[in-house]
């Protein structure tokens, strides 16, 4: 986890404190030492910003953080996420995410904006005195960039933000999280990226999805690489096959699919640490979870949509994966 400005966490307890939340409180939730604050020029753990917003959330009983007229309940953003993970396309799934939440509040309305080459999330946040460090307005497109980036696994590259104050002390801290041109006292808030990723399909399942959600907000602090890019690729392809039985390709046909020989496709894999076998036990795994928990299918007929010849070769594999066998694995309490 990477290192926070100390502002961040100061604004995310402000949020609390305005709400007579005492101070002292949130920085035991979060095992924050409250000498560390004395230090301005100290930047701190990751983690514990990650714990603060956590014990801000609990303690509030709003994602909003009090920095809107009104709460919203815990859960909406779970609730939001896995309902856009199935659109095929990041453009798909950030309309139906936008237009969740346009329905959902009055506070914060957003727009998805395609000129030409560019794309722009627009943001509005209707009551903006309700957030006077502007902690939750840059949390805000730090989510959505964030998740974009995270569920089509390719970190989105951003051309320029927009925000409505002028330019903060924390400025330098906006650039490490924002990579990209800023301007200030603009009339809205916005992130413009390459419209070209739009097309992208997402390469999550609803498992990594919970994972995702579990260690929240962790994954949107962290700044998002191309991680295993190439593993991706695979897993897009797999997740996004016209057939209903699942099919693996062979590592030659994949490799002719990207433009690469064989070879150099092991060894890009070998480098991300990882293998077509991996990947593909991976996949497999993760697909027959969510179609044994989520789905709620029978084992035979998980077993045949994942390519076994028989049910006893798929529980046999699921026990490698697991630990468990699949009726074994029903009986476990959801994490």
């Amino acid at each position: 986890m990477a290192t926070v400005d100390q502002h961040y966490i100061q604004a995310a307890l402000n949020c609390a404190t305005r709400k007579g939340i005492a101070a002292h409180k949130m920085l035991k939730d979060a095992a924050i030492d409250p000498k560390l604050l004395e230090k301005p020029a100290l930047r701190i753990d990751g983690d514990h910003l990650t714990q603060l917003i956590q014990a801000v959330w609990a303690e509030l009983g709003d994602e909003f953080m009090n920095c809107t007229k009104h709460p919203c309940k815990q859960g909406a953003f779970a609730f939001m996420t896995r309902h856009v993970l199935h659109y095929e396309s990041l453009e798909a799934i950030l309309r139906q995410g936008i237009a969740f939440y346009n329905l959902f509040t009055d506070d914060i309305q957003m727009t998805l904006v395609v000129q030409g080459d560019t794309a722009t999330i627009q943001a509005e946040f209707r009551h903006p005195d309700c957030d006077p460090d502007h902690f939750f307005e840059e949390f805000w497109l730090l989510i959505w960039h964030r998740f974009s980036s995270w569920i089509i696994g390719k970190r989105i590259p951003l051309l320029q933000a927009n925000f409505t104050y002028p330019k903060p002390a924390h400025n330098s801290e906006l650039k490490y999280l924002f990579p990209c041109r800023h301007l200030f006292n603009r009339a809205g808030l916005s992130l413009s990226f390459k419209a070209d990723v739009l097309s992208l399909p997402p390469v999550r399942t609803s498992r990594d999805l919970s994972r995702f959600l579990r260690d929240s907000p962790a994954g949107l602090i962290t700044i998002p690489g191309d991680e295993t890019s190439y593993r991706s690729r695979i897993r897009s392809l797999l997740l996004n096959q016209e057939h209903t039985e699942l099919l693996c390709p062979t590592l030659n046909q994949i490799a002719a699919g990207f433009n690469i020989s064989s070879q150099t496709l092991r060894r890009k894999l070998k480098q991300e640490a990882t293998s077509y076998p991996k990947i593909k036990d991976d996949f497999r795994r993760d697909l027959a979870i969510e179609k044994l928990r989520s789905e709620k299918l029978p084992i035979t007929e998980i077993a045949r949509l994942l390519g076994f010849s028989e049910p006893r070769s798929f529980s046999r594999a699921f026990k490698q994966w697991t630990g468990y066998t699949p009726t074994q694995y029903l009986q476990l309490p959801i994490s």
